[in-house]
């Protein structure tokens, strides 16, 4: 399933698949997003992808379309959850997360490529809290990522690890090149945004 931007992840259809059983419809969603610099990484990556062929994200192209990272989804959230993630997590922008490589979600022959990150300690304490104050939210272990493409082929992986690969080599140059604090392996988070589908909008919580 697909939000109005055109993205699913693991967590998100799994909890669209429960909402829609209980006739909620599709899945809100609280999301961080990036830095200047991140952010251009990322669409640097969905830009190499979608040269050599590979379905990325990048053909996706609503107003809110941008490269995010799911805390968590469900139905929609109680008003005590939103409060919660935006003084907690607000509290902590910035924050970096380290990019520990990259993984393939869902099952072989209609894979997503995703960009996984590893957030601080504190973070994930928050996110805790939230499944406690959220009912119905998606109660899995929580698998931070950035998605790059989807319903990829084996091969469709093979030729996208090697385009990546070599925008790899030029992003390490282009972060060298910049001024930004976050530094090389890093995704600078600095804000909190709640996806709301029955809307079709985005709302910023904290930062921006």
């Amino acid at each position: 399933m697909r939000d109005g931007r055109g993205e699913t992840t693991g967590a998100e259809s799994h909890a669209q698949a429960v909402g829609l059983a209980r006739g909620r419809g599709r899945a809100h969603a609280l999301e961080l997003v990036l830095d200047e610099v991140g952010e251009q990484a990322v669409r640097t990556s969905w830009a190499a992808l979608a040269a050599g062929g590979v379905p990325s994200l990048m053909r996706h192209t609503g107003a809110t379309h941008r490269p995010h990272v799911t805390v968590l989804s469900g139905p929609p959230p109680p008003e005590k959850a939103l409060r919660l993630a935006a003084e907690a997590i607000g509290g902590l922008l910035p924050v970096d997360l380290r990019v520990s490589g990259l993984g393939l979600l869902g099952r072989p022959g209609w894979s997503t490529l995703v960009e996984l990150v590893t957030p601080p300690i504190a973070l994930l304490g928050v996110r805790a809290r939230l499944v406690e104050l959220w009912p119905g939210a998606d109660p899995r272990p929580w698998l931070p990522h950035l998605t790059l493409a989807q319903r990829l082929s084996p091969e469709a992986v093979a030729t996208a690890l090697s385009l990546l690969a070599q925008a790899s080599a030029g992003e390490r140059s282009a972060e060298r090149a910049t001024s930004s604090p976050a530094g090389e392996g890093i995704r600078r988070v600095v804000g909190l945004r709640w996806w709301n589908p029955e809307q079709d909008r985005v709302l910023m919580l904290a930062g921006g």
